[in-house]
């Protein structure tokens, strides 16, 4: 009896410990999970940082487009639709427009921002016209009458009114977060003569 009751302690005990490895794992997926919709220490120009995603939820925006009218070829500016890789360099009073592919026709909005080294700030409560670093914003919404290269918005960051420097797209759906791509911006004609292989290697740098 005495053997009996000491192994089945044995086997509650590695049942127990077995159930609680399980847990930890789970606990430690999750938690893994929670990290890959947050901004990543290392900053890529150009990249879409999804955020605020349950998992296996899809953006309401999934890939992006922008062209520029001053800088770079024809090639350089139209760019296929991608998360990465997105035309993130721009010159001041340079028109952008803004070509996303979305589940949605409507209610998408960028918001501009000068680079905050704390991204948590977009996170933790609505943004406005009163949040640090904001410049201005732009709703994004398809034109019914146009066809897959109709641009949604464009706008342009005035010269006299913002510094060159570092700049954070943040994209809203109904007021929600949901995409962070962080740019740069020049000074007028700073770097209009230069090639498309230069451009991209501006483009290939971190924060």
């Amino acid at each position: 009896m005495k053997i009996i009751a000491t192994l089945l302690v044995a086997g509650l005990a590695a049942l127990s410990t077995v159930n609680y490895n399980n847990d930890a794992n789970a606990a430690n997926s999750t938690n893994n999970a929670a990290n890959t919709s947050q901004v990543q220490d290392t900053k890529v120009l150009g990249k879409l940082y999804f955020v605020n995603l349950k998992e296996g939820e899809q953006p309401i925006m999934t890939a992006l487009s922008l062209f520029g009218n001053r800088c770079g070829s024809e090639g350089f500016n139209h760019k296929p639709y991608a998360t990465e890789g997105i035309r993130s360099v721009f010159e001041l009073d340079e028109w952008i427009e803004f070509q996303p592919q979305a589940n949605a026709e409507s209610g998408i909005k960028v918001m501009v921002f000068k680079h905050q080294e704390d991204q948590g700030l977009y996170l933790k409560k609505p943004l406005n016209d009163k949040t640090p670093g904001y410049i201005q914003e732009l709703d994004l919404n398809k034109d019914p009458d146009g066809d897959e290269t109709s641009h949604w918005g464009s706008f342009y960051l005035h010269p006299e009114e913002v510094e060159p420097g570092y700049y954070d797209f943040v994209f809203t759906y109904q007021n929600k977060v949901f995409a962070i791509m962080f740019t740069q911006f020049f000074k007028p004609n700073e770097i209009y003569e230069k090639t498309d292989s230069e451009l991209e290697k501006l483009m290939s740098q971190s924060l």
